[in-house]
């Protein structure tokens, strides 16, 4: 009976150690869900800020001169696609527990903080701490922030499996030479992609795989085409257990193998940084707009994206050079998506402005459809109008014929009349409407109407992503998605598309114009061949003496600006229409759709034009 008490006692202890070390969970997780909270952290932004490229600009320093500012160029490639002698050489180098702890590992924190008073200091951090560092909590050095990164490394942990945050690490650190990730850095220093669907012409080795692991640790002077990496890789290889075929003990040695083992490196064009520059340009001059006179060094995240600039610069590199032959020497693309409004791919300056030709009909024709009754079907005249009279590319006249039909074949006399009839002032009211800083200004009513006057690049395609997406994105195209301060790694701008106020009868317009440019794409129609699925919608435009050809193409998921000017028309060797650019137009979107129909134009269910 005496032993009664002792087990009550030895039960009292059990059930208060048990409420302490739940009331610690709860503390903890507390303490992880604050601290998450406060650095903005959930799966989108994750997914979001990994997949992006950074880049790292100082005001200061970049705003005159943007070509200086730091590239961090990212390649995503999925875990799937990563071999399996990638994935141990990683784990061995940086995180051989990885899948056995929950995001931290004290003995490995142990190791480290004794290594502090030897000849070779290291780090402690797991690799989920690293990806919270890389990700959310930035590399200022002071004990909140370790406490902040441990905090995100379980909050992580609580909302990735492993194989998903092994497969944001493989996309997360900076690999040297502009490159972030390993599917970048693969591309840079071997010319090899670890995408399924691309043709290989290097095979990738286990050397390879040995040399891209060290050069997480040391990416600056550690990377694959400096002789330390590749002495580093060989003891991983080793610790391994494999042989190495290329990084012998005698081969290391020699200070030229890594010209002769990372050749891509050394090679001088195709780089993947040397196509960033027109979107660096522009994120850094729209930076000093919205942040003049910040301090500091600011992590940029743009909605540029490195596969659809590398398929646009395919294709510019294929269909380009007859063009150029022909005296159009100036080249503008620019490839928008038209769910984010956001630029993912550029070639083109900042302060770009074209001669936009018929591109400005559809514009035009807004104030008929919205304001003046007209519909798709519409009875217009194709005459010979004014002193002299306006004429038609092909030197004829139609007579009378349908709105669509003068659209899509881009008859010049109805879009003259037009604007005689209605006047500037309708068309700039739907320009208002449609919150987009284009205009019809600085010249004759019949040159405005025709496109002979030079416009901003960015305010025509404001205007065509606005028509594209039925209103939906307003405020494009975007460049900026995310400033952060490199330090703190707190948010100073945040860009996202801002959809139009309801306005039923301007997006019955968009939806008449979205069939009336299908028919462009059509037999008869100036983009016939564009389509590379059923629905797309397109314009052309060339300007007075064909200076300048420009072909602009939607669906539902892309917006495609291409555009191509002579610098001196008197010199021009052929003149060409806007039609040459089909081929390349096609091929960038057959290209950036993955094979994919994007699904069907026009503006939804309950649009409805009258007169259909």
């Amino acid at each position: 009976m005496a032993e009664a008490p002792r087990y009550k006692t030895i039960w009292l202890v059990l059930a208060f150690l048990v409420m302490i070390f739940g009331c610690g969970l709860v503390g903890v997780h507390g303490w992880v869900d604050a601290v998450a909270a406060r650095y903005g952290a959930s799966v989108a932004t994750t997914r979001e800020r990994v997949h992006s490229n950074r880049l790292v600009v100082e005001l200061s320093r970049h705003g005159q001169q943007p070509w200086n500012a730091p590239i961090e160029e990212a390649m995503y490639v999925d875990y799937d696609d990563v071999p399996q002698v990638m994935r141990e050489a990683i784990l061995t180098s940086e995180d051989s527990w990885f899948f056995y702890h929950m995001g931290f590992n004290p003995v490995a924190i142990g190791k480290a903080l004794l290594s502090q008073f030897g000849d070779d200091p290291r780090g402690g951090s797991t690799i989920t701490q690293q990806i919270a560092k890389q990700v959310y909590v930035g590399s200022r050095r002071d004990f909140r922030r370790k406490f902040d990164e441990l905090a995100i490394a379980l909050w992580l942990e609580w909302h990735f499996s492993k194989q998903e945050l092994l497969e944001l690490y493989f996309n997360t650190p900076f690999m040297g030479h502009n490159t972030k990730g390993i599917e970048a850095a693969a591309r840079y220093y071997f010319g090899y992609s670890f995408k399924r669907e691309r043709a290989q012409t290097v095979a990738f080795t286990p050397d390879m795989a040995a040399s891209l692991a060290v050069t997480i640790k040391n990416p600056t002077a550690g990377n694959p085409a400096k002789p330390r990496n590749l002495r580093e890789a060989r003891r991983l290889l080793l610790a391994m257990g494999i042989e190495p075929a290329v990084l012998t003990a005698k081969a290391v040695a020699d200070e030229t193998l890594p010209r002769r083992f990372a050749a891509h490196a050394f090679v001088k064009d195709r780089r993947l940084s040397d196509q960033f520059g027109s979107a660096r340009d522009l994120a850094v001059a729209r930076l000093e707009r919205k942040l003049h006179g910040h301090e500091g060094s600011l992590d940029v995240v743009t909605f540029y994206a490195s596969e659809t600039q590398l398929y646009l610069e395919t294709a510019i590199e294929k269909y380009y050079p007859p063009i150029r032959r022909a005296g159009y020497d100036r080249l503008t693309a620019v490839v928008v998506d038209n769910a984010t409004g956001g630029i993912q791919a550029i070639v083109a300056p900042p302060d770009a402005t074209l001669y936009p030709g018929s591109t400005v009909k559809p514009l035009l024709a807004l104030c008929a459809l919205v304001e003046k009754g007209y519909t798709a079907q519409s009875r217009v005249e194709d005459v010979a109008i004014g002193v002299p009279p306006v004429r038609n590319g092909d030197r004829r006249y139609l007579g009378r014929i349908s709105f669509e039909q003068a659209m899509a074949a881009s008859r010049n006399p109805p879009f003259v009349e037009m604007m005689r009839r209605f006047g500037r002032p309708c068309a700039n009211a739907m320009m208002k409407r449609m919150d987009t800083g284009f205009r019809f200004q600085g010249g004759r009513d019949r040159s405005l109407a025709l496109g002979a006057e030079p416009v901003a690049l960015m305010d025509l395609l404001d205007a065509y992503v606005t028509i594209a997406t039925c209103g939906r994105v307003s405020n494009g195209p975007l460049i900026l998605k995310e400033a952060r301060e490199r330090g703190s790694q707190k948010v100073v701008l945040e860009e996202k598309a801002k959809s139009l106020s309801k306005d039923t009868r301007l997006v019955a317009g968009f939806d008449a114009l979205h069939e009336m440019l299908q028919a462009t794409t059509g037999p008869t129609g100036t983009a016939n061949g564009s389509r590379f699925v059923n629905d797309v919608a397109a314009k052309t435009g060339t300007s007075d003496e064909n200076r300048q050809i420009t072909l602009i193409t939607f669906t539902r998921a892309h917006t495609v600006l291409v555009s191509a000017g002579a610098s001196d028309p008197g010199k021009l060797k052929r003149h060409l229409s806007s039609h040459a650019l089909v081929k390349m137009v096609r091929n960038v979107n057959a290209n950036i759709h993955g094979g994919k129909d994007p699904g069907p134009l026009g503006c939804g269910p309950g649009v409805v034009v009258a007169g259909r």
